[in-house]
């Protein structure tokens, strides 16, 4: 019993720094809480309250970073300039979303934002020969999620014997009990792993056992299983349509994981492991792209397929700077601007499809 004691003790300290670190997107975490419990609370789901949502948490994202680019100053943070930027952001994009009158368009830019914000805090929280910094920030992020579903668990746990053995609950309160497992536990969790601007960054022995030992022969083995599907092919001289498109996209985003994870690391920087596995992905993409080429020429460009032409164009681009073992910093500036492209330009991914 005292070791639990002292493990609560010691977690709820780390996020209580995270907390005090993070200020700025800890309040806008709050602030992003309080908008998902009212739309709940009074059903509004609406343009105005759904642009409101996706405005915070634009700005919390981008007060994340914000505050890191401040902390790598020599002068440290100013408090007042740590809250300016966000507050702009959400300000002005709050009445831009306001002014597109289609639900479905303001979802989809909503999300692009957000996503691409997440990218670009990645390539702020890199720079500075930073880049090892990823894997510290993808455990970081299941931590988070495990923390969240967990509190989430709990709390409904509670709140279903309240509505059983006490009093009749109305269906918002297991929303308000998501929005704070999501938005003020798991994100306040997730700024507590975050490492400090100067300290070394290491990639724990754990992740690296995890990819070498489980996820790598997973991928072995399903590469292995896309090498026989296209000897099917050559055998029987005949392309199945629309198989191998989605098959290829996960092969060339797994590889672009492994490489964010322990492409930059000591042990495998000097390698070649990322020269050989990049080749052996060189066929699966030509038959995937000659798979995707038969199927537009018969039946267009659909949002599906435009959305795994853009994910295979990242995969290739990270696949590249896998084989030639250069850094990864540019990627995140790459996926930010594709994630844009389909979602706040003319050439979104339902415009595109419709005028095809």
């Amino acid at each position: 019993m005292g070791k639990l004691w002292q493990w609560g003790i010691y977690w709820i300290r780390r996020a209580k720094q995270g907390v005090v670190r993070f200020r700025s997107a800890s309040l806008w975490g709050f602030l992003l809480f309080l908008c998902w419990s009212g739309m709940s609370v009074w059903h509004k789901e609406d343009i105005l309250y759904l642009s409101l949502f996706f405005s915070l948490a634009a700005a919390m994202l981008l007060a994340a970073g914000w505050e890191f680019m401040q902390e790598e100053r020599d002068g440290g943070r100013n408090e007042i300039i740590r809250y300016i930027p966000p507050a702009l952001l959400c300000i002005l994009l709050w009445g831009s979303l306001n002014v597109i009158e289609v639900k479905e368009y303001v979802i989809m830019a909503g999300l692009g934002i957000m996503t691409a914000l997440m990218s670009m805090d990645i390539y702020a929280a890199s720079r500075n020969g930073r880049s090892g910094i990823f894997p510290l920030l993808f455990l970081g992020t299941l931590q988070a999620f495990g923390v969240a579903v967990l509190s989430m668990a709990g709390l409904s746990l509670c709140l279903a014997a309240v509505d059983a053995m006490l009093v009749s609950l109305p269906g918002y309160w297991w929303s308000i009990a998501a929005a704070c497992s999501v938005c003020v536990i798991g994100w306040n969790w997730f700024l507590s792993s975050v490492p400090e601007a100067d300290a070394s960054l290491e990639v724990p022995s754990s992740l690296r056992k995890l990819c070498t030992r489980v996820l790598l022969p997973v991928y072995g083995l399903y590469l292995l299983i896309l090498y026989a599907y296209i000897g099917k092919i050559l055998w029987f001289g005949k392309m199945p349509s629309g198989t191998m498109n989605w098959y290829g996209t996960l092969a060339l985003l797994g590889y672009t994981l492994f490489y964010f994870l322990m492409g930059e690391t000591e042990d495998m920087r000097r390698k070649s492991f990322f020269l050989y596995t990049g080749l052996l992905l060189l066929p699966i993409t030509a038959v995937q792209l000659l798979g995707v080429y038969i199927r537009y020429e018969a039946y267009g460009l659909t949002t599906l397929r435009y959305l795994s032409m853009l994910c295979t164009a990242f995969g290739l681009a990270s696949l590249f700077q896998g084989m030639r073992r250069k850094s990864i910093q540019g990627l995140w500036l790459l996926s930010a601007a594709l994630i844009l492209l389909v979602t706040v330009t003319p050439a979104n991914a339902i415009d595109i499809p419709v005028q095809n």
